[in-house]
């Protein structure tokens, strides 16, 4: 078994904890992101004749918005687009600062743990069960993290 480094080896345990919830985090962020672009691989099929025109309007009719001309679909899909580009970004960011110093860490996971806990609100008002999932799975991880992660270095002898 390789042993580990001499910088693992100087870290407490809720501080390895604490990373390794905030490298997970991330990584459920970057997951989170690409699952919703699988979104828009296929357009909705409409599975009856409401579908259809609900589809047709919202993609259709335009209406002026402060001077752009828009559909409810054109609102939609950029929102849409969005919350992927948050999750991504959010997840890179994590991502790139996990070997930071834990005090960062700790700072970072709790703007993560705020951006999130608002985030799952919404999600719970107006999504459904697969965005509302990972909102508050990621919630859920970065708040260990944040409450892991030790305020000011710690070095073990």
């Amino acid at each position: 078994m390789p042993e580990p480094s001499p910088a693992a080896k100087t870290l407490s345990p809720d501080e390895r904890r604490g990373r390794r919830l905030f490298t997970t985090g991330a990584i459920l962020l970057l997951l989170m992101g690409l699952v919703h672009s699988l979104s828009f691989l296929n357009a909705p099929v409409p599975a009856n004749e409401t579908e259809r025109q609900l589809l047709h309007l919202m993609s259709n009719y335009r209406f002026n918005l402060l001077g752009s001309i828009r559909s409810m679909n054109n609102l939609m899909t950029g929102f849409s687009i969005s919350f992927m580009l948050a999750a991504l970004g959010f997840g890179v960011l994590d991502f790139v600062l996990r070997r930071e110093p834990s005090q960062l860490l700790k700072r970072v996971a709790l703007v993560n743990t705020i951006w999130l806990a608002l985030m799952t609100g919404v999600s719970l008002r107006y999504f459904f069960a697969a965005p509302t999932s990972f909102l508050a799975a990621a919630l859920l991880i970065f708040l260990f993290a944040t409450l892991t992660l030790p305020s000011s270095s710690t070095v073990s002898p």
